[in-house]
């Protein structure tokens, strides 16, 4: 049985300047017709019962009332009681639908706050403020959804490591479960690339970096992951199917799944994806690719690979197939073996890219 589902709303209020995840301005009639092919997509994969279930996008939460409460109805039927969980966007997000929320079985949200700076959610070009934020979670309250997570992001160029310590601070004394926190990005087809915004320079985001692991270390959430954290028993399980190299389905515009050695992707195109024609895309995965990814997939976590499941799984003794890349790296400090894993060190995971440089040469 394939563990996790990923269901992929394309819709926003609001795009936001470095966004460059599919999506389109919500419209209601588009919405409905994007619900009925969504379902005919899920029912299509031919199976009924998934342990995880992850509404994202896009803005989940710009739906309707009623057509959140027909899309999570529908999901609930295919399980996701390990953990189901949605994504909220603050300014559409109200008492109702967590109600719908907590109806349908949602056992866990996570928040898109990246900031509660609003200077810098201005030039985010983000919609909500910090009013909003608290009225989100106050509705979760009323609704008893307790395991959240929120996101925050760094990186931006007006942004101080005090500015960021501030956000840290707030964000540790909410009532949250788990913390996701991203560097920024520009993509060229965002407002950010088009406009040629300018990261924070290079030692700024690796000083922020560093404070972040630090500052939520020390305060009871664990690294467990490049960007996340979380309290204990907290860690997101849907997430962990991916850095585990485990199989997944995705479904909806632009969705990307995992089966075997192949990966597909959805097509980002409205009206083939209206149309019934759900794929861009299958790639046949070759065996020196599935094992590279297993191992960039693994390093993520602070966990790293157990190395004996490795061996099993991909036919390969791990120490011996990449020796040269593993021996270079743990002489660098970067790379250790721990308790039969292969993992890496604090400072390997802050250049964690070079290090799968070195691996790639395999590819």
């Amino acid at each position: 049985m394939i563990k996790g589902l990923y269901v992929h709303i394309p819709f926003c209020a609001h795009t936001c300047g470095y966004c460059d995840f599919a999506k389109a301005k919500y419209n209601n009639g588009l919405a409905s017709r994007y619900l009925n092919e969504l379902e005919k997509e899920i029912c299509a994969i031919g199976q009924k019962e998934f342990e995880t279930v992850y509404v994202g996008g896009g803005t989940p939460t710009s739906l309707s009332s009623e057509q959140l409460d027909r899309l999570l109805s529908f999901l609930s039927g295919f399980g996701g009681k390990k953990e189901f969980t949605v994504e909220i966007n603050p300014e559409t997000f109200d008492l109702e639908k967590a109600m719908i929320m907590k109806k349908n079985g949602v056992n866990r949200v996570s928040i898109g706050i990246q900031s509660f700076n609003e200077r810098l959610l201005n030039e985010m070009d983000r919609s909500h403020n910090n009013e909003d934020t608290y009225n989100t979670l106050k509705y979760l309250d009323e609704a008893g959804i307790k395991n959240r997570s929120i996101d925050l992001m760094y990186g931006f160029n007006s942004q101080s490591l005090e500015d960021l310590e501030s956000d840290l601070e707030k964000a540790v004394n909410l009532d949250v479960t788990h913390i996701s926190i991203y560097e920024l990005e520009v993509h060229e087809k965002t407002m950010f690339g088009i406009n040629n915004y300018q990261l924070a320079d290079e030692e700024t985001r690796y000083l922020m970096y560093r404070k972040i692991i630090e500052y939520l270390n020390a305060h009871s959430y664990r690294q467990y992951e490049v960007s996340n954290f979380a309290l204990p028993y907290s860690q997101s399980q849907h997430n962990l199917i991916y850095w585990h190299y485990e199989d997944y389905y995705g479904a909806g515009l632009a969705a990307c799944g995992k089966i075997g050695n192949e990966r597909y992707e959805n097509t980002h195109n409205f009206m083939d994806y209206l149309n019934g024609n759900y794929r861009l895309e299958v790639n046949k995965l070759s065996l020196e690719e599935v094992r590279f990814e297993a191992i960039m997939m693994g390093l993520r976590l602070t966990e790293g690979i157990n190395i004996e499941n490795y061996n099993e799984k991909h036919g390969c003794q791990l120490l011996k197939h990449y020796d040269k890349a593993i021996e270079k790296n743990v002489n660098k400090g970067l790379l250790r073996i721990d308790n039969g894993c292969l993992k890496t060190t604090s400072m390997g995971m802050m250049v964690l890219n070079d290090i799968l440089v070195d691996f790639m040469n395999w590819l």
